[in-house]
């Protein structure tokens, strides 16, 4: 009898754990996605984790590797982005900081002193927690960064396990990691506004996968509050409650919380639209839609790694992108692939038209393109690619991972020093370009903070030399209100007229080839420099020489770009007095000091004509004018020897 008793419990026993398994597969309840393991392809470590961690026999978790990647794939980021820049603000993070600085109380439905975009979570909640440190500690937002990157690779990494296989996940959990454009998301605070969108898009929809209705809705609330482009969960949120269901009931819930999300968004941007948040109404070039297949394609090509790879190895590495899909399509004709992607379809199809419809708002900022506008919707094609790369082949996928890998480390790296104009890129605000004008608007604060602590009230700061299109590193006058907390302040061109007449707190100039280019005028090297202007004005040549020799002697700390204009000036004085050898002299320390320029070969051009060279002079003006065809000097010149331009 005992026996028998046992018997029928342990019959009990299976019967229940069979309804259990039945009811896995009801409708609400998740099955075994296509490429992911049952607990008979792991029979070695018994049950798994929610995450599909195998778990041993007393039912502790077992360390899988593939759940730690993301710490490692975040390291060939750093390396990439390695910058001593690293969170420094500039551009907009000073219109932000300005107004966190003066508006008081600190309008959270206004678009934080820009033109476009309402993003209280992104902008307001961002800038009030970490704006402070941004200055005397821009390290903290850099890292900030990088644990909101390992925390997005987690929740994508969760995500992806419930529908692939512990590798071919983490494979896909990597794609924001080995992205190029994600340098910039690493290295600018104000990237956060693309960061916290894509965190708060991917944990919505791993929730509404979860089928947590309130915490996947207040995700969504809060993705859309970081940036526009996250709008892409709201009906992301009934697709997946049906296909959770299979139910209409169940699709209705997850729309009417989408619904809810959607008017409280709504209802807000109604309110920030009075109080000065817009939105982008493109560039004015027709139908911006005609532009939608070439926005795609960029995107694509950004994402991949290939935009702005180094003219050495990079193009060696776009073929094999090439190659690599065609590997994978064969490898799709196989019965057994195809039966996997099959059953893959609606998440690599809604990868595919998460990715697309992402990137196509992007025709409303054009000729603007910026690759890191693409975060939110890259995560999509980072499902679409990779898991359709996995289950063609694995190896194919790891392929992927190893050339957008190799592609990350072949991009162009941040600038050691700042060059007069800046680096050729394809998107306007890429790493070099933003690493310039970090090291340029940092290096004047540090200049300006270290040798004037303080300034009196709505004082002039003037620049005698600044790169081209570096200002709006500043953000205007931005950078310096914040700097000495006064609203009043002004940073203007030092200038022909305004600077000779007009008062000039501080003067600083940029530097070319430096790696912290900025440098202080002394005052008295300034007054002498203005002395001498108003002696040329009065024909008093000799004198205004000699004041330059002042203003040079003043200048103790080494400013060559100032002592190269003086230079330049002497070497003006000195030919009209018919010096010519000193006039000669005076042109080669121009050139010395300050490199090649279209003044130098003017000048070069008229001393060559007063010594009979015609030949010599014919050479400079020519190259002269191929530097700047509207040099006066050099026009002149050109046309007493009748050349033309």
């Amino acid at each position: 009898m005992n026996r028998e008793h046992r018997g029928r419990r342990a019959a009990h026993g299976r019967t229940r754990h069979a309804n259990r398994a039945s009811d896995a597969e009801a409708p609400g309840r998740s099955a075994r996605a296509p490429g992911a393991e049952t607990d008979a392809e792991a029979p070695r470590h018994g049950p798994t984790t929610a995450l599909g961690h195998p778990r041993d026999r007393a039912g502790r978790a077992v360390p899988v590797p593939w759940a730690i990647l993301g710490a490692l794939g975040l390291l060939p980021l750093l390396w990439s982005g390695r910058t001593p820049t690293l969170g420094v603000p500039v551009a907009d993070d000073y219109l932000f900081l300005s107004r966190l600085a003066f508006e008081r109380p600190l309008d959270l439905f206004g678009p934080m002193g820009a033109a476009n975009y309402w993003r209280p979570v992104s902008r307001q909640l961002y800038y009030l927690v970490l704006g402070p440190a941004l200055l005397r500690a821009p390290w903290v937002a850099a890292l900030f960064a990088a644990l909101l990157l390992l925390a997005l690779y987690a929740v994508l990494y969760r995500l992806a396990r419930r529908g692939f296989a512990p590798p071919l996940a983490a494979a896909i959990a990597c794609f924001p990691l080995l992205s190029a454009p994600a340098r910039v998301l690493l290295d600018w605070p104000s990237a956060a506004q693309h960061l916290l969108g894509a965190l708060f898009a991917a944990w919505a929809i791993e929730r509404a996968v979860a089928g947590r209705l309130v915490v996947s809705s207040l995700a969504a609330l809060l993705a859309v509050l970081s940036n526009e482009a996250a709008f892409l969960v709201l009906p992301a949120l009934p697709l997946i409650g049906w296909a959770r269901t299979r139910t209409r009931n169940g699709a209705l819930r997850w729309a009417a919380g989408a619904l809810v999300v959607g008017a409280l968004w709504a209802a807000g941007y109604a309110v920030a639209r009075t109080h000065g948040a817009g939105l982008p109404h493109g560039a004015g070039h027709g139908a911006p839609w005609r532009a939608a297949a070439p926005i795609i394609l960029q995107s694509l090509v950004s994402q991949l790694g290939m935009e702005d790879l180094s003219a050495t190895l990079g193009p060696l590495v776009v073929p094999v992108f090439g190659l690599l899909a065609a590997v994978g399509v064969v490898f799709s004709l196989a019965r057994p692939a195809r039966e996997r992607i099959r059953r893959a379809g609606p998440t690599l199809i809604g990868g595919v038209a998460w990715f697309a419809i992402g990137v196509l708002p992007l025709v409303f900022v054009l000729p603007d393109w910026n690759a890191w506008r693409t975060t939110v919707a890259s995560l999509g094609l980072g499902f679409a690619l990779t898991g359709w790369l996995g289950l063609a082949r694995p190896a194919l996928a790891g392929a992927l991972v190893a050339l957008r890998l190799l592609a990350l480390l072949l991009t162009i790296p941040a600038p050691a020093t700042v060059e007069s104009t800046p680096p050729d890129t394809v998107s306007s605000f890429s790493l070099a370009r933003l690493v310039r004008l970090q090291r340029i608007v940092e290096s004047t604060r540090r200049t300006l903070t270290r040798a004037v602590p303080t300034l009196k009230r709505g004082a002039v700061v003037r620049y005698w030399q600044m790169p081209l299109l570096s200002e709006v590193g500043f953000n205007g006058n931005h950078a310096i209100q914040v700097w000495y907390r006064d609203s009043a302040l002004t940073l203007r061109p030092f200038g022909e007229a305004s600077g000779m007449s007009q008062g000039a707190d501080v003067v600083i100039e940029i530097e070319n080839g430096w790696a912290w280019p900025a440098v202080r005028i002394s005052p008295e090297a300034v007054r002498f420099y203005r002395e001498s202007y108003r002696a040329s004005m009065a024909q008093d040549l000799r004198a205004a020489d000699s004041l330059l020799g002042l203003a040079q002697l003043a200048q103790r700390e080494n400013a060559p770009r100032f002592v190269g204009n003086i230079a330049e000036n002497r070497a003006e004085f000195a030919l009209r007095l018919h010096a010519y050898a000193r006039a000669d002299s005076f042109n080669r320390m121009e050139y010395e000091l300050i490199g090649e320029s279209a003044h130098y070969w003017a000048m070069t051009a008229r001393l060559a004509a007063q010594r009979g060279n015609l030949d010599a002079a014919r050479s400079a003006v020519s190259r002269c004018l191929a530097l700047d065809p509207h040099d006066p000097a050099g026009r002149a010149i050109a046309s007493i020897l009748k050349i033309t331009p």
